[in-house]
């Protein structure tokens, strides 16, 4: 037997606590991961390490929401959001949020706890729509409408559709948010928000 010790860093710790964890939930509800979907809980785990890191707070801290960070994770897992796909796909923040509990005295109080949050920015959306989006064939480039751009929207006559016109000026404030997306009949459709 060797005495050569392995080296193990404290996020190596975390990958092995928390990644068979997400793999073992995912295939125990029927759910077969893939190579890509570990790879985004491996990117994630090490984002909201960094995210910790940043404030202070370690994986060990007993205010940190360990269950809610499995659920991120899951989620991670099951859309297929890339932490470390450039451009960005998926962000973490640490919030305080406040639990409800009851004292020895049986009066309910409040306890703060540290939960990270997950949000999807740019190109996460883009994923989700063209991993999931049924009957899509194509999603487009994305418009960024602002509010100095010229833009028009689709008229209807009758089921004929004219699509959007858009004449972009690089000027103001984001206003709204165009997807073109091919369906597999390609009939284009246009989504804004």
């Amino acid at each position: 037997m060797s005495n050569d010790k392995i080296y193990s860093t404290p996020l190596t710790k975390v990958n092995n606590t928390f990644f068979p964890m997400i793999e073992n939930q995912l295939i125990g509800n029927g759910i077969d991961i893939d190579d890509y979907q570990k790879k985004c809980v491996l990117n994630a785990i090490s984002s909201i390490n960094n995210v910790l890191d940043t404030s202070g707070v370690n994986w060990n801290d007993p205010q940190l929401d360990k269950s809610n960070i499995t659920q991120v994770l899951l989620t991670v897992a099951s859309l297929k959001l890339n932490s470390s796909a450039s451009p960005n796909e998926v962000y973490f923040t640490l919030r305080n949020v406040p639990f409800k509990k009851r004292n020895d005295k049986g009066e309910e109080i409040k306890e703060w706890r540290k939960q990270v949050e997950l949000g999807i920015e740019g190109d996460g959306n883009d994923a989700i729509l063209s991993n999931f989006g049924r009957g899509v064939k194509e999603v487009r480039q994305h418009w960024l409408v602002r509010e100095n751009d010229t833009f028009e929207y689709p008229m209807f006559d009758g089921l004929d559709m004219s699509p959007p016109k858009w004449q972009p000026t690089g000027n103001g404030k984001v206003v709204k948010v165009v997807y073109p997306i091919i369906n597999q009949n390609d009939v284009v459709e246009f989504y804004i928000t």
